[in-house]
């Protein structure tokens, strides 16, 4: 009896150690992420130079993290067109194990190539990243610009119709909106935003 008493201590010290270590693992990823969401929001608000900062300081524990880091950095460099650049730090997490990071960098390889104008090369990339996550919308935006540009207009406007209809977001809006400009139709272009300007008439960018 005294034996199992032991033992049963010693197993209920493991377990304590064990969730502890846990808890304080869960802990530190949350605080990672919830870093990395700040980051983006500056990113996004191209305040670069304190997004830069912020990423410098942010200390990273393993791999997954660091894929993180990289896609930050690579769309970074394409804010301030250096898609090539931006285009090493998205080829170091193309093969990350986990399925968001490598959406996220093959998005980004889209984004490089349509810069580029290797426009099958952009809708290609896009559409591997739809197969792992078909929720995106950035690559089908790239889809649409891309079939744009190679003549295919007729396509890129029922993808880009489709996706406003399902979610009428001031990045599918404004992607519409350049369609119609590349084929000199002001007035659709200036009517789509004026729509979407009267469901959230403070947006800055529309």
């Amino acid at each position: 009896m005294h034996l199992v008493c032991i033992m049963f201590k010693k197993f209920s010290f493991y377990f304590l150690i064990i969730l502890l270590v846990s808890w304080f693992g869960h802990s530190f990823a949350a605080n990672f992420d919830a870093k990395l969401r700040d980051i983006r929001g500056e990113i996004n608000r191209d305040n670069l130079n304190k997004a830069i900062n912020l990423l410098k300081k942010t200390e990273i524990e393993n791999e997954l993290q660091q894929d993180k880091i990289n896609i930050l950095f690579g769309d970074i460099y394409l804010k301030i067109n250096k898609p090539q650049k931006a285009e090493e730090f998205y080829e170091k997490s193309f093969f990350a194990s986990n399925k968001e990071i490598e959406a996220l960098s093959l998005i980004g390889l889209a984004e490089v190539r349509l810069r580029q104008g290797k426009l099958k090369d952009a809708i290609k990339y896009s559409e591997q990243s739809i197969f792992i996550n078909s929720d995106k919308i950035r690559p089908k935006i790239i889809i649409a610009i891309a079939k744009t540009r190679i003549g295919e207009g007729e396509e890129a406007i029922k993808i880009l119709n489709d996706l406003y209809q399902s979610q009428k977001t001031a990045e599918i809006a404004l992607a519409i909106s350049d369609y119609y400009t590349s084929f000199d139709d002001a007035k659709q272009a200036i009517g789509i935003l004026e729509d979407y300007l009267q469901r959230s008439p403070n947006n800055i960018k529309i």
